[in-house]
This record gives structure tokens, sequence and C-alpha cells, in this order.
């Protein structure tokens, strides 16, 4: 008998453990539902250190990507900016059989994914502060974006000397930003050393989504490997965003101008 009362004990402790649910105000955040619009044009910003470039993208009805470089011309390039712009284009002949299975989402890139962010905050997150209409929440990150795999060792040592925050706009209720910072030096393997790295998402209230949409994107990373010394960034900015009316034949919805 008292081993029965000993065993539901632990089966109830248990389940409420896989229960445990995120701080109120995050869980609602992360648990919107939110619509699915499809974008039919997307002008963005691109680029690092060394120089960007402003691109517009216009998918068409077979679900075809094209770009327009608007800002330089292409013959005021520099190297670094004109590397980008090409490696648009390369990028999309590598990726084609996975643009394939990604046709009826639409761009991808513009879009809030909830449960990728609850993957990376995992099960525990703390009130931080509150400041300028934000509640930030701190959290050990449980994973890397777009990284679905098992963390292996180099990740886990990474993922180990880093802190997250997640911002909630209060009179919105959505996420508003995440951003994961390294701590500290680490060694993900013998060869590597990373002195810095930064990943920051911003988010802003979008009308047509009821709810956030990638507003910038924001990375760095430096350290040293094989004995050569490397200092990476990028940064992404949407511009503006045309949405695909949800019917055929119907109007295209515009969305605000965000900066």
């Amino acid at each position: 008998m008292l081993r029965t009362l000993m065993l539901g004990a632990c089966a109830t402790l248990c389940s409420t453990a896989a229960l445990a649910q995120l701080p109120d105000p995050l869980e609602r955040a992360l648990s919107v539902s939110l619509n699915d619009p499809v974008a039919q044009r997307v002008d963005l910003m691109v680029g690092g250190n060394d120089g960007r470039i402003t691109v517009r993208i216009e998918e068409d009805a077979d679900g075809e990507s094209h770009y327009t470089l608007l800002s330089p011309s292409e013959e005021g390039l520099n190297e670094s900016e004109r590397e980008i712009w090409e490696d648009m284009f390369s990028d999309d002949d590598e990726d084609e059989e996975s643009a394939e299975d990604d046709e009826d989402d639409g761009f991808g890139g513009e879009g809030f994914d909830p449960e990728e962010l609850r993957r990376i905050i995992g099960s525990e997150a703390t009130l931080l502060r509150e400041e300028d209409g934000l509640l930030i929440y701190g959290f050990a990150p449980q994973a890397f974006p777009d990284d679905e795999d098992e963390p292996d060792g180099a990740t886990r040592r990474m993922l180990d000397a880093m802190l997250g925050e997640v911002s909630v706009n209060t009179q919105t209720g959505h996420v508003q930003g995440f951003q994961l910072q390294l701590q500290e030096s680490v060694k993900p393997n013998f060869a590597a050393r990373i002195e810095g790295f930064s990943f920051v998402q911003n988010y802003v209230f979008d009308e047509v989504v009821n709810g956030p949409r990638l507003e910038s994107l924001r990375f760095s990373m430096a350290g040293s490997a094989a004995f050569q010394s490397f200092d990476e960034s990028m940064a992404i900015d949407i511009l503006d965003i045309e949405w695909a009316a949800p019917s055929a034949g119907g109007a295209v919805v515009e969305a605000a101008e965000s900066h």
C-alpha cells in the first residue's frame, strides 16, 4: 500500500514538472494564435561591417522568387556587397530542393515561430526587469535558432556560456524580441576559441499577422580558428512587406513600413 502511494506521488510530481509553464505573460505570448499570411513582396536591407545592400524579393504565382537590387546600383557595389548580392542567387540554386518544400510558406524569413523560440528558451525563464513597456525575462539557452538537432558537445559548451533574454510587450502581449549573448570566452573544440557571440531578433506587431513579425536581425561572432582570427557580423532589416491576399484575385494588403 505504501509503495503504491509513493509511486502515485512520484507520478504526480513528474506530471506536474512536465506541465510546468513559463511565467504567465511569456507563456501567453508563446501560445498566441497567429494568422499565416504569405509575403508577396519583401524589401530588406542586408549586410555587414563592409557594406549593406537594399533588395526587393518578389514571389510569383509559381512560387519563384525574383530579386531586384534597389541600392546601391550594381556598378556601385563594393566587393563585400557584390558577394552578398551574388550569394542570394547561389543560395537559391543550392537550396532549390529545400525551397520547393517551403514553397507554400512564402519567403518564411519574416515569420515569427513561437515553437522554435520555446525550444530555445526551454522550460524556465525569470523576470529580470520591466522597462519601456517591456517585460524582460532571462533564460539559459537550450538551442540555437534554426538548429533542430540535439546539441552535441561543442554546441552544448557554447550554450552553457551564454545567457538569453526575451521581451514581451505589455501593451500588445506579444514577443518584442529575444537575444543570445556570450558571457565568457569558450573553446567549442580544440582548434577554435569564440571570444564574442551575439544573436538578436526584434519583432514588430503586424495587424495582418495579428501578432509579431520579424523586423530586424543582428548577428556577430569573433574569435579564432586554426590560428586565424575572425570577426564576422550580419544585419538584416525588413523595411516593407506586401502580403498576398488570402484568396485569388483579392487586393494585396500592404503592411505598415517599419524602420
